[in-house]
């Protein structure tokens, strides 16, 4: 994925196991943000399913993804795959687009 500000990307699966990555990224980092990938749709799918359940609002399933979002980096997530960058220089929609041309 060649997006402005990615430093790196990564596969996760559901259960926080790490896949392929790319990028310098280093391995042990990398392991502690494909758990944090799944964590975070793990606690969306959590939310979503009980707000729907509780209220009978629909579309908030399935969940697809995610962007973690800190002053200097971000994490966005989707199908299984993120990308990791600098805040300042990332383009959400574009990264948006490239995640869905890929499904």
């Amino acid at each position: 994925m060649t997006l402005p500000g990615v430093y790196g990307a990564i596969e996760f699966a559901c259960t926080g196991e790490l896949g392929q990555m790319r990028g310098g990224l280093d391995r042990d980092f990398a392991e502690l943000v494909a758990q944090m990938c799944a964590a975070n749709m793990a606690i969306y799918r959590m939310q979503a399913t009980g707000w729907t359940k509780l209220t009978g609002q629909k579309g908030f399933l399935p969940e697809r993804g995610f962007s973690f979002v800190t002053l200097d980096h971000v994490v966005m997530g989707m199908n299984g795959n993120a990308v990791l960058a600098h805040s300042k220089d990332f383009d959400y929609d574009a990264a948006y687009q490239r995640f869905n041309a890929s499904v």
